[in-house]
């Protein structure tokens, strides 16, 4: 009897010392913000940016926050549903009465927004017959805002930029580099990531 009394105290502890740790994850988890990010805006010279190039820095963005462990994120998908589903339109320059009206809608507490300000390539070298090298510097630039929903208060705002270089090498007019759409990775992806880190060391 003693026996069985002392395993039933016992459990009784266990699950006394669980409740704190479970309620404090439950609290963390509801005390994180709810965050969208907007598609990015299009001020750089290259027709590339038109073609799938700010669903793909936005899904980037989507994941590196979900990776800071910050916020809570809306997956672009379900903001663009939900943007169906309320009748609303939103952009990167979005203003501080529409974003106010937008975060109420949709249940969020913050928007990031912003533009892809420069990506694209420079070359230099490899021109006339024969064997010719030449070098190709792609470059990419964002800046980026964070938007209180409740205030219209732009909370955060930094810029990131990266570039990276690939040499192409042609004999008698044949050859080749690298090809400029996979070059999104190594430009833009560190520019996302320079961002969100500034973004988690930021008091939010």
């Amino acid at each position: 009897m003693r026996r069985l009394s002392s395993l039933i105290l016992a459990t009784i502890l266990l699950a006394a010392a669980l409740v704190p740790s479970v309620a404090l994850a439950q609290s963390t988890k509801s005390t994180k913000a709810r965050i969208a990010v907007l598609e990015f805006q299009n001020k750089a010279d290259n027709q590339w940016w038109y073609h799938g190039g700010a669903a793909a820095a936005q899904d980037v963005f989507v994941t590196e926050l979900v990776k800071s462990g910050k916020f809570r994120v809306i997956d672009r998908e379900q903001l663009a549903a939900l943007m169906r589903e309320k009748n609303l339109s939103l952009s990167g320059d979005v203003d501080t009465a529409t974003a106010i009206k937008a975060g109420k809608l949709l249940g969020v507490q913050y928007f990031l927004a912003g533009a892809v300000t420069e990506y694209g390539s420079t070359k230099k070298g490899g021109s006339g017959f024969g064997i010719g090298v030449s070098k190709k510097t792609f470059v990419a630039a964002m800046n980026a805002r964070i938007i209180d929903t409740e205030t219209g208060e732009i909370l955060w705002a930094d810029e990131g930029r990266a570039d990276s270089s690939s040499h192409n090498v042609r004999v008698m007019g044949v050859g080749g580099g690298e090809d400029d759409e996979r070059m999104f990775d190594k430009v833009m992806k560190p520019v996302i990531q320079q961002l969100v880190a500034s973004i988690k060391a930021a008091d939010l």
